[in-house]
């Protein structure tokens, strides 16, 4: 039986048997064990070295962190929410520095500037 390949992920809830091939599918089942069909969408990692990477993204790209933190925070698991809302507050965080570096900045070449013309420059 051929699958199609733009079908879209559904919901598990076909009482355990695959929309494509019509085989029983265990509960639970991210994937048909016969054709290969996505189920369900497979939540997001939360493990050591996963948040670690979000993390650091959520920190150093401060933008990209809040795509992180959606993703997670849209799984119903304690967990991931955790790790969510600490991408959410690590971008917070980066955004806030960004914005005190850039306006401490700003201010050390103003003042440059007005001591070079008053200088005569």
């Amino acid at each position: 039986m051929e699958v199609n390949a733009q079908s879209t992920p559904i919901t598990a809830s076909a009482a355990g048997i695959c929309p494509v091939c019509h085989q029983a599918v265990p509960a639970g089942a991210y994937f048909c064990p016969n054709c290969g069909h996505p189920l369900r969408a497979q939540p997001p990692s939360v493990s050591t070295g996963r948040q670690i990477i979000v993390y650091l993204i959520s920190f150093f790209l401060p933008p990209l962190g809040l795509w992180y933190a959606w993703k997670y925070l849209a799984v119903n698991d304690r967990k991931s929410k955790i790790v969510g809302i600490a991408a959410i507050l690590l971008t917070i965080i980066s955004l806030a520095a960004a914005v005190w570096l850039w306006q401490a900045f700003v201010v050390y070449v103003n003042q440059s500037l007005n001591q070079l013309n008053g200088l005569g420059f």
